[in-house]
């Protein structure tokens, strides 16, 4: 979960850093980061969703096999 905490932000924080730059920016350059950024984070959110279920789910049962056949 760390992990996909840390490349959402680590992509967040390099987003924030191309929009906050002190630079002409050419037109819908802005409007596209930002989607950028809301892509980041809908990945997280799906990935952490998928992550947690898979924790939340009871584990498989355990097989034995049966030697003396």
């Amino acid at each position: 979960m760390l992990t996909l905490m840390d490349d959402c932000l680590s992509t967040m924080l390099r987003l924030r850093a191309e929009l906050a730059a002190a630079r002409r920016v050419q037109f819908g350059e802005r409007r596209a980061v930002a989607a950028q950024a809301i892509n980041a984070a809908e990945t997280f959110a799906a990935s952490a969703a998928r992550a947690l279920a898979a924790e939340d789910s009871p584990p498989a049962p355990a097989v034995v096999l049966d030697r003396a056949a």
